[in-house]
């Protein structure tokens, strides 16, 4: 019974596993595969007699995928030049692009930076219909979803109806609603989670964006070559699925992508498990489904139109973007616990100040003082109130959605939900003079109370 060996090129998550499992298993004769993203190797065996495979179209067809193998046995055949991959690219060659992928984020970022940062995902209130809609498109053109849409292009490409194509699409939006308000309610029956404990939350989020985007730009190993994946036996189902000819299969198939190992997936249902809701749940990762359902049916329709080479821009792209995200979340995070020096106050201290003050008015004993939410931003941002005295803030919400629908102020201990409309919090600043940092619930909106005597 023979065992061959390769050494892989181009791995970067555990669907790449999946697919290069496929594929070797669909050599006549195999009988198990395994394939090793932590060890960047592959083996297959076969049944004993079993004739010496056709290699080759194995390496031209791991080549579409964008992988390469490298034989580590007697028997395997080395590929030609034009099949083989470069093992890796020289790491100062690798910082190069992904900086210029960064620049050209950034400077995109900055002409759109107020409402990209309204919409960025919020794990403390809920993110809106058009941030998870952005966060699947996004994911959609990562190399993470492309084991997604190579399992449903693998089973789409053996059918036979148009119907059957649809239902496919329909059953993975389905299974991400319902899967939505599961989670979404498991996270309803969890503690109610303090300002500080939603800090936490993003933090960790943040660093998970960074090391995804960090893995995209092709600067650093995926989160699961640190052993964060889904146990293999769950996708394991899925494949399962893909090889039935049971009438509701079409429909199982696309609902089994659900459990694909995919990080924006998972971090979409992370998103949703911390909503609190079985509604915003459903909301979230239905819109997150819808978001990649373009591509996804593209995919299906009209198969691997893109190469490798515009595969992996889109990688850098989505990589740049990610990188942005993990900027605002960890920003957020630890403005939310409280840290007095945060990415974005270091950033702020070369920015030109613009912020708007208002000072509170003694009225019956007490300090009245109003501001107002629009566009993603306070109206006013610098509150000035007097040290001591007890203080009545009227928040009128006019655009309360995202990010804006949570108020905090850390070093007070007050989080508050708003509702659109006016608002009423009530607190004692100190007794001496300081300034105090307010935001929404996921600090990506800031303010401060400027407390005088």
């Amino acid at each position: 019974m023979a065992t061959l060996y390769w050494r892989v090129t181009g791995m970067t998550c555990p669907s790449c596993e999946r697919i290069i499992e496929q594929e070797l298993l669909a050599l006549p004769g195999a009988e198990e595969a395994e394939v090793s993203l932590r060890q960047r190797r592959a083996a297959v065996r076969f049944s004993d007699g079993a004739d010496t495979p056709n290699l080759q179209h194995l390496y031209q067809t791991l080549k579409q995928h964008g992988y390469a193998l490298t034989p580590e046995s007697e028997r395997a055949e080395y590929p030609q030049i034009d099949c083989a991959i470069p093992v890796r690219t020289p790491i100062r060659h690798r910082i190069r692009r992904a900086l210029v992928a960064l620049a050209l984020t950034g400077l995109v970022a900055l002409l759109i930076w107020k409402p990209l940062t309204a919409s960025i995902p919020s794990i403390s209130s809920g993110s809106s219909f058009g941030a998870m809609l952005f966060f699947g498109i996004l994911a959609s053109v990562s190399s993470c979803l492309a084991a997604t849409g190579g399992f449903l292009l693998a089973y789409t490409a053996k059918t036979t109806t148009a119907l059957q194509a649809v239902a496919v699409h329909m059953g993975r939006l389905a299974a991400f609603v319902l899967g939505g308000g599961v989670l979404g309610a498991l996270g309803s029956s969890l503690p109610s989670l303090s300002g500080s404990a939603y800090g936490a939350l993003a933090l960790v989020l943040g660093i998970g964006f960074l090391v995804v985007g960090l893995n995209l730009l092709d600067l650093s190993p995926s989160l699961a070559s640190f052993g964060v994946r889904l146990p293999k036996r769950v996708s394991g189902i899925a494949d399962r699925l893909q090889q039935s000819k049971k009438p509701y299969a079409p429909f199982a198939v696309g609902a089994a992508t659900f459990v694909l190992p995919c990080g924006f997936t998972q971090t979409a249902q992370a998103l949703a498990l911390a909503s609190g809701s079985a509604e915003s749940g459903m909301l979230m990762l239905g819109a997150f489904a819808l978001g990649t359902l373009p591509v996804l049916t593209g995919v299906t329709a009209f198969g691997r139109a893109a190469g490798v080479a515009k595969q992996q821009v889109f990688r850098l792209a989505a990589g740049a973007m990610l990188f942005f995200f993990a900027f605002g979340q960890i920003d957020g995070g630890l403005t939310l616990l409280g840290s007095p020096v945060t990415p974005g106050t270091f950033l702020s201290r070369t920015a030109p100040k613009n912020a708007s003050a208002a000072t509170a008015q003694k009225k019956d004993g007490e300090q009245l003082v109003r501001m107002t939410i629009a566009n993603g931003t306070y109206q006013p941002n610098n509150l000035i109130v007097q040290a001591g005295v007890p203080v009545r803030w009227e928040i009128e919400g006019q655009d309360i959605y995202g990010c804006a629908s949570d108020i905090t102020i850390p070093s007070l201990g007050i989080y508050s939900r708003l509702n659109k409309g006016k608002n009423i919090l009530a607190f004692t600043p100190p007794d001496r003079p300081g300034t105090i940092p307010f935001s929404c619930g996921m600090g990506m909106i800031r303010g401060t109370i400027t407390v005088v005597n």
